[in-house]
């Protein structure tokens, strides 16, 4: 493969990649990045203990969901990685070749991890305007980390570079394909046993036989480039992404966002939805009221190089998608505004064992719906059938 393409060999076609999406449409005002409470963002390179556990039982309100419960016979174990950020992915973006730091969290029934016989691990890619909250929101019945370990499973979850704990580089030098790379350096060092574990009392990281790649929106696009340009994936779980037929008003927010990209955008980060009403709106139906207090203020910015690398990234996945040949379970919400058709999308792995599973109910942060059980449930059994 080429080599990665460097911010410093690439910037002029980002801004110019960037206009000419700015050019098709009108561009909106978006509020600043620190208008709402979110997530504390980590200065690049500094190291620090995970932050401590939400303490919403101790402040519990008749609105206030019943937190969840860290089953007795699980563990979740603080563990962070060193990545470099380049793109040796077949979608080719530009990137800045740093090396970094992502942070995140390993849940795992602990009799498994105690085994150390032929181990699995899923690795969760979060979307492009949540973090690694999304699958460990502090609510029962929505934190997905602790309902796969329920069921017997481990789960990696971490936030991706430029989100979260994990390191926040310039925005303008992130970009899908990068990730997607990021996501198979992980994948490896999941499989060597060589990362760092945190506060857990562990001589060494588990090293894991089998590692799964999921995603939830543009997370799952990324793990769709991972699929096709790396070996060393067993399977992939794509929830709430679609290359082809997606909504129109889909594009009002995407191109919203390239204004103040190019303008600057605050270290080259800003907001997909431009306020947070339009993030409930947008990417949460039939939740509980009191899910939806939760999860609205931990709305993130995003990098702007990951954004704009996106159209591009879809026509990278038209032509490679038929060369994945790993099992493929593709979930979705019933009510999704924002996607196009599931069954059109699964079409698309024509080399692949695909299964498709819709959430009753549920819209596009279809982890929230009332019905996420069923997520849980079909996710689980997928994984058993699969060795995952």
């Amino acid at each position: 493969m080429k080599g990665p393409i460097t911010m410093a060999r690439a910037r002029r076609p980002f801004l110019a990649a960037a206009a000419a999406l700015l050019s098709l449409t009108q561009v909106l005002a978006t509020e600043s990045r620190h208008a709402w409470a979110a997530p504390a963002r980590q200065a690049v390179g500094t190291p620090s203990d995970p932050p401590p556990a939400h303490q919403a039982a101790q402040h519990a309100s008749p609105t206030a969901p019943s937190p969840a419960a860290l089953p007795a016979d699980v563990v979740e174990i603080p563990v962070s990685f060193t990545v470099r950020n380049v793109n040796r992915s077949l979608s080719v973006c530009a990137v800045d070749g740093g090396t970094y730091t992502v942070r995140g969290h390993l849940t795992a029934p602990r009799a498994l991890l105690d085994s150390g016989d032929d181990l699995s691990v899923t690795l969760y890619q979060h979307d492009i305007a949540s973090g690694e909250w999304f699958w460990r929101l502090d609510a029962q019945g929505h934190h997905l980390a602790r309902e796969l370990a329920a069921r017997g499973h481990a789960s990696l979850t971490v936030d991706r570079l430029g989100y979260g704990a994990s390191d926040i580089p310039n925005g303008t030098g992130l970009c899908l394909g990068g990730s997607a790379d990021i996501a198979h350096q992980i994948t490896q060092q999941l499989r060597d046993g060589d990362y760092r574990t945190h506060g857990a009392g562990r001589a060494a990281p588990p090293a894991f036989d089998h590692v799964f790649l999921a995603g939830q929106g543009n997370g799952a696009q990324l793990a769709q480039i991972a699929g096709y340009s790396f070996d060393g994936i067993d399977g992939l779980v794509l929830m709430d992404w679609t290359d082809v037929g997606l909504d129109p008003r889909v594009n009002a927010p995407f191109f919203t966002a390239l204004g103040p990209c190019l303008s600057g955008a605050d270290n080259g980060y800003a907001y997909y939805d431009p306020t947070p009403a339009a993030f409930a709106e947008e990417n949460f139906t039939d939740v509980p009221p009191e899910v939806l207090r939760l999860a609205v203020p931990l709305r993130s910015p995003h990098p702007c190089g990951e954004m704009v690398s996106q159209p591009t990234a879809v026509l990278s996945d038209l032509r490679h998608l038929p060369d994945i040949d790993a099992p493929v379970l593709l979930l979705f919400g019933e009510h999704d505004p924002r996607v196009g058709d599931p069954r059109e999308q699964r079409e698309l792995f024509t080399g692949a064992d695909t299964e498709l599973v819709t959430v009753p109910g549920a819209g596009h942060y279809v982890t929230f719906g009332r019905r996420a059980d069923v997520l849980h449930d079909a996710l689980a059994d997928w994984l058993t059938r699969h060795g995952g």
